[in-house]
């Protein structure tokens, strides 16, 4: 019997993997509300790992047996037996819950287990020790850590305090991670403060093993008393290569007294930060964005590159253009937006041919793409100027054009000018005369060139060769603009 691939396909997508376990992420906290303890369970189901079903023609849906149990030794303190559904989705995506159980003070085990409704097979099970404190005084509560968060009013129950927090229950942030969020929240802070006061300080941690710690980051805010408070917190982790980490939570009095501490461990996945040439294999570069990218793709995006390339990198990358073989070009590509975005290169790729493709609309003159022009190449490296003046009326001269940047972080310096011109008045393919930038054409005599039609004794000085202005002469306003403007 002949069978449709293309339900072949749907198969695949419905039904998980032989042998392939549940895959669950449970993270918990203990909250209060506002004296009375409750402990705060967020679950994450991973779609690839649970099957499932056509609900009509365009969509489908998984669910999950959950059982969650909080116990005292064998006794059952607290329970709850549910079917976690997903909505109803064109494509399998991870299914996401949040339970919240009161619970006294007091020490409990945690147990959750879960089944695949489709495939009763198909199970997994979580279990950690709970402990439930809070106290009369001062009090910090678990750390949640999350994906991120926005503000959110509404009644989704993902949302508190004003914003809706993405839970990360796996405790792991990716390569395509770039910041570390958590929330917590404090209680009693008005209780047993002589001045009202205290400090809430974080900091990130690499475990090095052996107990051995190395100090990442570090951020802190000072809080006035309250019956309660929220701690919301971003911290940049871009640049943390792969391992395992610790964050950590202290609250500290105004003599910088520990008061309460709060640690929990994560791991990153930063595979490409440490970008180690010998490591990007033949394997290492089949996988990467730059095999789907065609020989027209690969030249255009060098040649956008090359616009910023300088020294043996511009000789090297010419070298390739040259060439026929494709495989330098990925490589050259991959490794360069590696070195540009570890985490994403890939978007950092897609982002920058985003900004060439309009800097060649701008800017091309008819002959080459319009990045590899002076004005192009110019505003590719340094970006878009703060301002700008362009002259086509001024007498004895061609058009030109003067860019001012007030603040020019590539060489620290202020009111940084460019200079271009049109000698040829072929096009748009305006030439870098003159600029005040360290590192970039600097002309002297760029005057004199800018009016070379004009007649000798209109140079200023009696010395006809080393004259380096013109005379003042009506119309005549390149040196006023580029001086004053």
């Amino acid at each position: 019997m002949k069978t449709n691939p293309f339900i072949s396909c749907l198969v695949g997508v419905f039904l998980p993997l032989a042998g392939h376990a549940l895959d669950t992420g449970v993270s918990f906290a203990v909250y209060a509300t506002p004296d009375k303890p409750y402990v705060e369970i967020n679950i994450e189901v991973a779609a690839a790992t649970v099957t499932f079903r056509p609900v009509d023609s365009t969509h489908l849906q998984a669910g999950v047996e959950t059982l969650i149990l909080i116990k005292q030794g064998e006794v059952v303190v607290a329970f709850e037996k549910y079917i976690l559904n997903s909505p109803l989705v064109a494509f399998p995506q991870n299914l996401l819950d949040v339970k919240r159980m009161v619970v006294p003070n007091g020490e409990y085990t945690l147990e959750i287990t879960f089944q695949d409704i489709y495939e009763p097979g198909n199970k997994d099970a979580f279990s950690s020790p709970l402990s439930v404190a809070l106290g009369e005084s001062i009090h910090l509560s678990d750390i949640q850590l999350l994906r991120g968060f926005r503000a959110d009013d509404s009644d989704n129950p993902f949302t508190k305090n004003g914003y809706y927090l993405e839970p990360l229950p796996f405790n792991f942030y990716d390569r395509y991670a770039t910041l570390l969020a958590f929330y917590a929240e404090i209680y009693h802070s008005d209780r047993g403060l002589a001045d009202g006061k205290y400090l809430v300080r974080y900091f990130i941690e690499e475990e090095k093993g052996n107990g051995i710690k190395n100090l990442i980051s570090v951020g802190t805010q000072r809080k006035k008393a309250a019956p309660i408070d929220a701690v919301l917190v971003q911290m940049d982790i871009s640049k943390l290569v792969s391992g395992n980490y610790s964050l950590t939570v202290e609250l500290r009095n105004s003599a910088n007294e520990l008061l309460q501490t709060r640690t929990l461990s994560f791991q990153r996945s930063n595979p490409l930060f440490e970008v180690d040439e010998k490591s990007i294999t033949d394997e290492v570069l089949s996988q990467q964005f730059t095999e789907q990218l065609d020989e027209d793709a690969l030249r255009y995006g060098l040649r956008a590159i090359s616009a910023l390339a300088v020294g043996e990198e511009s000789e090297s990358l010419k070298n390739i253009l040259q060439g026929t073989e494709l495989k330098p070009m990925r490589y050259y590509l991959f490794r360069h937006f590696v070195r540009v975005d570890a985490n994403n290169p890939e978007q950092a790729y897609r982002s920058f041919i985003e900004t060439a493709t309009a800097v060649h609309n701008k800017f091309q003159s008819g002959f080459r793409y319009g990045f590899e022009t002076d004005r192009g190449r110019t505003f590719l490296r340094f970006g878009q100027p703060d301002d700008y003046i362009h002259v086509e009326d001024d007498p004895g001269a061609p058009p030109y054009e003067i860019w001012v940047y007030y603040n020019f972080p590539k060489t620290n310096q202020k009111n940084v000018k460019f200079l271009f011109y049109n000698p040829s008045l072929a096009g748009e393919d305006f030439i870098l005369l003159h600029s005040t930038a360290r590192g970039e054409i600097s002309n002297p005599r760029w005057e004199r060139t800018l009016y070379s039609r004009a007649a000798g004794e209109q140079y200023e000085g009696s010395n006809y060769n080393d004259a380096t202005t013109m005379q003042r002469n009506s119309g005549r306003n390149a040196r006023v603009y580029f001086e004053d403007f």
